[in-house]
């Protein structure tokens, strides 16, 4: 494994969780934690500049996470947005991306925000800049080493290797002269797929701690094409790209998309196969914590995990109560799956039992550090309810690892109290099951 990338350390002992994500904020989601508890149940704690409570809590066992965006700008000149704030003021016309043939104001790459400003609904523009200016690199190593230098890693919102989707957001597409939907195919600066890549890895190479060490990145977050990832040559673009985030592609706005089942597991191997690198699964939800629905939510979201689980490269990021102030940790993420009985070397394929259901078996389970025998995870993505087969199983299985309660920090728990029974116990449409022997 390439150590420059290397993100969750090998242990000769079993883990007390797999590696997660969560928001550890002042005042936000994470506020409510003790520092104890993030390091207990965390292996990545993010927050923003001016809240810095991740680096205060994450001081032994996890790592912290900045979140930054240096591809756009809110460029309003109220209610000042971070970075955006003093790019705005300080950016010359160089630094920002144009349409073909461009080079002014007037044709900036460019959408609209609607946001919330001191009581009143304001619009703002959106601008997209050009990372690869050597200019832009340099603001941007200056302002991260004045603000964000002691944080482990960086979180880079709004990447893609691709103009359609780099250059979509706030308002739409964000070509004003391409007509009627205003997607980019091109821009004056960088004119393909290729070269918005190559910005990235640019940028990403540029970035560096005052002690000359290299900043590490995760970028949000990779696109689809014929169920397979099509951008993930931003994540080789540079070495200092140690991971990428899929963002609301299991759970989005306490929505599940089976549709995007297949193109995920397909992601999920392809990561797997480049050293050091690790795949985020974000998901997004804020039903009651606790709740039947958010409980069918945290439990596709691990069984997904599990299915395309590789050790030094998963990440779950399960954020389900983003409405609280509580830890989004979950008692589910303290099962770690070892041992697989099938392989997910490429993709969804390997471990389809029938159409549109997804299986994955393995021997050795632990659950926060204590052996618990085999677990499997099934995942049903046909849009209706399935009976677990029989014969879609390798081992045999006595229980259903049901959830009970909400976060780990507020007594959630795991039972394995209900019986499994093969050829009866069904999944609902789009959800998952999670078994033990």
């Amino acid at each position: 494994m390439d150590a420059s990338r290397a993100l969750v350390a090998s242990t000769t002992t079993a883990p007390a969780h797999i590696a997660t994500w969560a928001f550890d904020e002042y005042n936000g989601p994470g506020s409510t934690a003790t520092a104890a508890q993030v390091q207990e149940y965390l292996s990545y704690a993010e927050g923003g500049i001016g809240n810095a409570k991740a680096v205060a809590d994450c001081t032994a066992t996890c790592k912290t996470v900045l979140y930054m965006d240096p591809n756009f700008v809110y460029a309003g000149t109220s209610c000042p947005m971070g970075a955006s704030a003093a790019l705005a003021a300080d950016g010359a016309e160089g630094w920002y991306l144009h349409e073909a043939g461009y080079t002014d104001l007037a044709h900036r790459v460019h959408g609209e925000y609607t946001m919330s400003c001191d009581g009143a609904t304001i619009t703002i523009p959106v601008y997209v800049l050009n990372d690869y200016s050597t200019l832009v690199q340099s603001f941007f190593r200056d302002y991260l080493r004045d603000n964000a230098n002691s944080w482990d890693y960086y979180f880079m919102d709004d990447t893609s290797g691709e103009e359609l989707t780099q250059l979509y957001g706030p308002g739409g597409g964000f070509c004003a002269d391409n007509p009627p939907d205003h997607y980019c195919t091109t821009t004056q600066e960088l004119p393909t797929n290729a070269t918005i890549a190559y910005e990235h890895g640019s940028f990403a190479n540029a970035m560096t701690h005052t002690n000359g060490s290299a900043m590490q990145f995760f970028y949000n977050g990779v696109t689809f094409s014929n169920q397979a990832p099509s951008d993930l040559d931003v994540l080789t673009s540079s070495k200092n790209f140690v991971g990428v985030v899929c963002e609301g592609c299991v759970v989005s706005g306490n929505t599940f998309n089976p549709s995007m089942y297949a193109e995920v597991l397909n992601t999920m191997a392809d990561v797997n196969n480049v050293s050091g690198a690790s795949f985020v699964e974000l998901s997004k939800g804020d039903e009651a914590s606790g709740s039947a629905a958010q409980i069918a939510q945290r439990v596709v979201t691990t069984a997904m995990a599990w299915l395309g689980y590789s050790a030094g490269h998963t990440i779950v990021f399960p954020d389900l109560e983003y409405n609280t102030t509580n830890l989004a940790a979950w008692p589910e993420d303290n099962i770690v799956p070892a041992d697989p009985v099938e392989s997910m070397s490429t993709g969804a394929a390997n471990i389809e039992v029938a159409t549109g259901v997804y299986r994955r078996e393995f021997t050795s389970c632990t659950n926060a550090g204590t052996t618990i025998g085999r677990c499997a995870a099934i995942v049903n993505a046909t849009g209706g309810t399935v009976t677990v087969l029989s014969s879609w199983l390798h081992e045999s299985y006595g229980h259903v690892i049901t959830l009970y309660g909400g976060d780990v920090t507020h007594g959630g728990e795991i039972l394995r109290t209900t019986t499994f029974t093969p050829n009866v116990t069904t999944i609902p449409a789009d959800q998952g099951l999670l078994i033990s022997s």
